[in-house]
């Protein structure tokens, strides 16, 4: 089984490679910078781009897995006190930065009471378009307990392809009709929660048949040829994904980045660095787009080199976070510690 540890550098690997997501998957912000490396006719960061969209299946993997090992151990997952829980964050981020966007973008922020309402609860979060994660999310929280019955009740086969076939007719439906969808936010929501099933149903198969240490059984080699195996598999996954223009196959390309992030030996000073992003994953990926999108776009992106713009853009959302979990512990400091 993962440990604590081991988990809280998964996800901080994925926030790493969200904010690279963001950064430079538009053919627009791409064009500002100064690209000096290409990889098969584009820019290497567009590519790298293409592979990172893993990172929201990661953070669907790594949440399958935690929750039912909880669910394992106490038969619930408490759903409601985790909803509550996520919302008490997501609210002191957007204390924070809708207030600084009633000063920067007045015109925009905040907008008419519904406008509000619909983005403080994240129903439609026209306010930031990275928010759209929090309502499906919800809506797999809320029904995890009975989708982590089923699993303990099939076998790998059954769950595996109930997963995928949720998946394949959800995604269809949603690049199909994505236009249409977001007229009718409740059905766009709906969707996105049955996409993120199979990612979160992945996560809780790793558990219940503990497929990282059967993998780590099976390849039994010493800590540089493991490391230099794993490393060519990222590598040939990654030029794989430059070739294949198909963004549905990155709920498999995050399975054999999360194998074998897990299996490489790191520097204590590497984990403590990952730990250190894991730990404040949730409030950059919530604050991080804020900086780079909607308030200082052209201030970001006039740094003109994409090491130069990810670090501030990582920086700043860090810092961001530490000052946001402040405001969380005085406002809802006595909540949380009834809800944990």
């Amino acid at each position: 089984m993962l440990t604590k540890s081991e988990s809280l550098q998964l996800k901080g690997s994925a926030i790493l490679i969200m904010v690279l997501l963001h950064l430079f998957n538009r053919q627009e912000n791409i064009d500002k910078c100064i690209i000096s490396i290409n990889l098969l006719g584009e820019p290497l960061v567009s590519q790298l781009a293409k592979f990172v969209e893993i990172c929201v299946p990661l953070y669907l993997f790594l949440s399958g897995y935690g929750l039912y090992l909880l669910f394992e151990k106490n038969n619930t997952i408490s759903p409601l006190k985790r909803v509550l829980k996520l919302y008490l964050i997501f609210w002191s981020c957007f204390i924070v930065f809708i207030s600084l966007g009633c000063f920067l973008v007045p015109e925009l922020y905040p907008g008419s009471w519904k406008i509000f309402i619909e983005n403080f609860i994240a129903w439609k979060t026209s306010y930031n378009w990275e928010w759209w994660f929090i309502f499906p999310y919800v809506l797999l929280i809320c029904v995890s307990n009975i989708l982590f019955a089923c699993i303990r009740r099939w076998n790998f086969f059954t769950s595996f392809l109930f997963s995928c076939v949720v998946y394949v007719i959800s995604y269809w439906v949603i690049s199909a009709y994505k236009s249409r969808l977001l007229e009718s936010y409740a059905l766009f929501n709906f969707f996105e929660f049955l996409r993120m099933l199979c990612s979160f149903m992945w996560g809780a198969l790793f558990v219940k048949y503990d497929l990282f240490q059967r993998i780590k059984k099976v390849v039994n080699l010493n800590v540089y040829g493991n490391n230099v195996l794993m490393s060519i598999i990222l590598v040939s996954a990654f030029l794989v994904r430059a070739m294949i223009p198909i963004h549905a196959a990155s709920v498999f390309f995050m399975v054999i980045f999360a194998c074998c992030f897990y299996m490489m030996k790191k520097s204590p000073y590497v984990e403590s660095f990952f730990m250190l992003m894991g730990k404040h994953s949730t409030n950059i990926w919530l604050v991080h787009t804020f900086f780079c999108y909607y308030y200082f776009h052209d201030f970001i992106y006039g740094l003109k080199y994409p090491i130069l713009i990810y670090i501030l853009t990582l920086g700043l959302s860090v810092i961001s976070s530490v000052v946001i979990n402040k405001l969380y512990q005085l406002l809802f400091g006595k909540i949380s510690s009834y809800i944990h």
